[in-house]
């Protein structure tokens, strides 16, 4: 494994104001997903309480991404549209509210869950969904968004391509790119997306009141939406009380690492095939690596067989995720257990007392997908 110790020193970026969980608590299905206690997590890694956000199941799809895509969907549309009217937001109303944007076709690449999610939110709204895909996604995940009524675009090469592919068609009309990267720091619908992962954070801070201390968190990273989102909670929500933030990613496709070494975007091959399939990103995305550079302290990049031991203990604990799902327990339990430990206990102040905070994002049926 490598560890990178980062001192965050510039001030957190300001939210827009908007609150993405007012938006998903309108949503039919919506549910509060469970923060559980893993009391023999905390044993393993010498602290005093591990508390686990599980993310593995919203609006019936098997991750917390629909929460950046729905929201970023509607923040869209309504610039053109207008906000929706108030009540509960039913099937129904959705796509009345969306008909005037129509004929519109929903792009967004993934090697991952995103895409299924950007599927099922297209459907949602009445409109179509064109996904793209690098041609290492196994088919169990090709299907699973195929289930979604999408048209699936399969490309040669790493992730990356998938990116591409869907940035360049997006000129065309009727389309409109709902991505989690971004491939200029001006990109607005990425920005987006990040917020909407709020809501998770959002969640957290109501369930923990009265016994909210929170030392540093372990998060995995892709291209980084999820982990920014953590850092900005962190350090904006948490502010004068905030956790150190270690972002986890595979050996093979550390890109943030890379990033906030060189101090500027960097792209790595992330060309290696890992168990943490959702997280082989080659690109850190532009919108997100500013915040991530300010306020990550720690950056660990790890091998497969941590993320499989963390997948079993877990499960352990209540929460069935897969390798992508588990990699932020399993890079703590990676840096925490070998030479880098004295170091990394030290630059994140983890001692006996500490309390730390995971997020499990897939449920292992999800297949990547």
């Amino acid at each position: 494994m490598r560890v990178l110790l980062n001192d965050p020193v510039a001030p957190p970026e300001q939210s827009s104001g908007d609150r993405p969980i007012y938006f998903h608590r309108r949503l039919p299905g919506y549910a509060v997903t469970p923060l559980v206690d893993a009391p023999e997590l905390a044993r393993r890694l010498g602290v005093e309480k591990v508390v686990v956000k599980n993310e593995t199941s919203r609006f019936g799809l098997p991750s917390f991404k629909v929460l950046g895509a729905s929201w970023a969907t509607y923040a869209a549309l309504r610039d053109r549209l207008g906000p929706i009217g108030d009540g509960p937001l039913t099937p129904e109303a959705m796509r009345a509210w969306a008909a005037p944007a129509a004929p519109l076709t929903l792009l967004a690449a993934t090697d991952g869950n995103h895409g299924r999610a950007v599927a099922r939110v297209a459907s949602w709204f009445g409109l179509k969904a064109r996904i793209y895909i690098p041609d290492f996604v196994a088919g169990p995940r090709r299907r699973a968004i195929e289930s979604e009524g999408a048209e699936l675009v399969v490309l040669d090469g790493p992730y990356d391509a998938a990116v591409d592919a869907a940035l360049a068609d997006s000129s065309q009309p009727g389309t409109l790119l709902i991505s989690d990267t971004a491939r200029a720091a001006s990109d607005v619908v990425p920005r987006l997306v990040t917020a909407g992962y709020t809501t998770a954070h959002a969640e957290i801070e109501e369930q923990i009141a009265g016994d909210d201390r929170i030392d540093a968190v372990g998060v995995q990273a892709g291209v980084g939406g999820l982990a920014s989102a953590t850092t900005s909670w962190a350090r904006v929500t948490r502010a004068g009380r905030s956790p150190r933030v270690a972002v986890v990613e595979p050996e093979g496709a550390a890109c943030i690492m890379a990033a906030i070494a060189s101090g500027e975007p960097k792209t790595v091959s992330a060309d290696q095939v890992t168990a943490m399939a959702v997280l082989q990103c080659g690109t850190v995305s532009l919108t997100a690596f500013p915040n991530l550079e300010a306020g990550v302290s720690c950056c660990l990049a790890i091998e497969d067989k941590w993320a499989i031991e963390a997948v079993a203990l877990l499960k352990a604990a209540g929460v069935e995720t897969g390798p992508s799902g588990a990699a932020g327990v399993a890079g703590l339990m990676a840096a925490l257990a070998g030479p880098f430990a004295g170091p990394v206990r030290e630059h994140l102040r983890i001692g006996p007392a500490s309390r730390l905070l995971f997020i499990a994002t897939e449920s292992p049926a999800a297949g990547g997908a």
